[in-house]
């Protein structure tokens, strides 16, 4: 509702208040009518100020219309105060359309709709019994029962004003005796279905019940007891007492329904408080489940998650809380499903009580709170495997540092410290030769000249095996070039304006492609070429791709394949494979480029 609607309504209730009171108030034949316009007053403001609260928050704007109405209903029931014949008339009519209004009301708190059969019948029976039995009768009286709680006056009343001049005799004797017996079964059918209602309702809701029901026990018992006494013609003084506490029951009642909806506002935003509080506490989805159960007061409620589909997924895996697989349950009348869904696919059902139904709003804030909670812990668990990756990754970079340390100590070992050793040996050969043999000497040392190049040659081998001096001078397009020519495959490369990168991203790279080239000569059967393909965006984005056997999806990865998913990790890249049998291979990686690091 908006502001401006709102404003307009409660300058509407103010001045049907003024009105009701000024009517009661202008009948100067009425004994107590200063005390008969305070309540008249009283009853217009309760109903329709509880009318507008409700009508106002939204949830409940249903119920909030229908208590409205109730209200106008009251105003016009409340013009049987004044001495006019046609505003006595009109109100007098109007006292019995109240009576079925407030019925509505009760029956269709909180939703403002009638929920079940036996609700519908019993508004559909009071609806009859005012089309056959009340509203008819107006005209063919020349008075209006008396004495009634709707007005003071007990004789000399005005005149009824659609009286059409005749009254048949079974007015009295039939129709007034039956329509009252009919009215107090309905009355008794109300408070039924309402302790029914209250009986089957869940703990959580049936705070908002007993003010509701309590409100409604004590208008038909105030209003019973009227009838009863004006039926044992008692004293004036004892109905007058009865009257004005069946005129308070109406505030009452207004009372009663804003009590309801007051508690389940307290209710609501506990029992959400409690929720978003706790989520950070749990860990799992039982764990959850309970921390729901507990903040809704409801231990029956049940939780079912779809984690996100992953590709080739035929539809929606749902779980229950306890992680096991178990179908969504279809939608009833017997319980409520409410469903949410994040922007990750995660997708959460919550299914309780029936009654939770009237209050859509709530359950897709609860819905809401469990998503996160659901998608934290989901979070959680990938940063825990992530976490884990990380840590076998530098486990095996670790070993493969310490193997190719070994390595190099070992051809240093074996290869150049055995030549440089040899060298040593010569060098003193030939310095004993200079004083015995001086032409043999300088022979001897003209032939260390090629030892000394071949032992330089394995030392720059050894060197350029650790960083391609080619990938450090021209950048990894050149370096892939130079390196695919001792390739068993020809080999196609696409690097133009891939640029320079930093270092330990040009080397990252540079070696998986060299893997991958490997690979790709040692298994790809059949395969006829290789193409490597580099983008450069915000990231580089570089492709090896053959076209040869394949190999299934389900194949364990190798050494070398783990370890250039190593090689990418560490450098905050990542690298997938794609490949079928018959099919080739596709090997895709991403590296994220920091720009603050490019070299100039």
């Amino acid at each position: 509702m908006s502001n401006r609607k709102f404003t307009a309504l409660a300058a509407l209730s103010i001045a049907l208040c003024a009105i009701s009171a000024a009517v009661a108030l202008a009948n100067t034949a009425a004994p107590q009518r200063g005390a008969y316009a305070t309540i008249a007053a009283l009853n217009v403001a309760a109903l329709l100020g509880v009318g507008l609260y409700a009508w106002r928050r939204g949830g409940e704007g249903r119920f909030g219309q229908v208590l409205f109405a109730t209200g106008i209903c009251w105003f016009l029931a409340s013009l049987s105060g004044s001495d006019v014949d046609l505003l006595y008339s009109v109100g007098r009519v109007a006292g019995w359309v109240f009576e079925l209004a407030l019925i509505y009301a009760l029956l269709s708190y909180p939703t403002g709709r009638l929920e079940g059969t036996a609700a519908r019948l019993v508004v559909a029976g009071v609806a009859l019994l005012l089309l056959a039995l009340y509203l008819p009768t107006a005209p063919l009286v020349d008075q209006y029962p008396l004495p009634t709680p709707f007005t003071t006056c007990t004789s000399g009343c005005p005149a009824n004003s659609f009286f059409l001049g005749s009254e048949p005799a079974f007015v009295d004797s039939v129709v007034k005796p039956l329509r009252e017996v009919l009215t107090s079964a309905l009355y008794i059918s109300v408070l039924v279905l309402l302790s029914v209602r209250l009986r089957k309702a869940s703990r959580s809701l049936r705070r908002t019940l007993v003010p509701v029901l309590g409100a409604a026990v004590l208008r038909f018992a105030a209003t019973s007891i009227y009838v009863a006494l004006r039926r044992a013609e008692v004293g004036t003084d004892a109905l007058d007492v009865a009257s004005v506490v069946a005129l308070l029951t109406i505030p009452v009642a207004a009372l009663g329904f804003l009590v309801g909806l007051l508690q389940w506002r307290i209710y609501s935003g506990s029992a959400l408080a409690d929720l978003t509080t706790g989520i950070a506490e749990t860990n799992t989805p039982a764990e959850l489940r309970a921390l729901l159960g507990r903040s809704l007061a409801e231990p029956g409620v049940e939780l079912y998650f779809a984690p996100p589909a992953e590709e080739g997924d035929a539809g929606a895996r749902w779980l229950d809380s306890s992680g096991k697989d178990k179908p969504l349950p279809t939608r009833s009348g017997d319980i409520c499903l409410t469903e949410a869904e994040a922007e990750s696919g995660l997708r959460v059902a919550i299914v309780c009580e029936r009654e939770f139904r009237d209050y859509p709003d709530f359950l897709q804030a609860a819905c809401s709170c469990v998503l996160s909670g659901l998608e934290r812990q989901r979070l959680d668990v990938a940063l825990a495997a992530s976490l884990a990756d990380v840590a076998a990754s530098r486990k095996r970079l670790a070993s493969a540092a310490d193997s190719a340390r070994r390595k190099i100590e070992r051809d240093l070992h074996d290869g150049a410290q055995q030549h440089l050793v040899a060298l040593r040996v010569k060098l003193g050969l030939a310095r004993e030769a200079l004083e015995n043999d001086p032409g043999g000497a300088a022979a001897m040392v003209d032939g260390l000249g090629p030892e000394v190049d071949e032992i330089i040659e394995e030392v720059r081998s050894l060197a350029h095996g650790i960083y391609p001096p080619l990938l450090a001078s021209s950048g990894l397009g050149e370096a892939l070039r130079a390196a695919s020519r001792h390739s068993s495959l020809p080999v196609t490369i696409s690097a133009d304006g891939v640029g320079r990168l930093p270092s330990e991203i040009e080397s990252a790279v540079y070696f998986c492609c060299l893997e991958a080239l490997q690979n790709a000569g040692k298994h790809a059967t059949g395969a006829s070429c290789v193409d490597i393909e580099m983008r450069r965006g915000d990231d580089l984005h570089f492709e090896i791709c053959d076209d040869g056997c394949g190999f299934p999806s389900h194949t364990d990865e190798g050494a070398g394949i783990t370890g250039m998913r190593d090689r990418l990790a560490a450098v905050g890249g990542e690298l997938r494979i794609e490949s079928r049998p018959g099919a080739g291979v596709r090997i895709l990686g991403r590296v994220s480029i920091d720009q603050g690091e490019r070299p100039a």
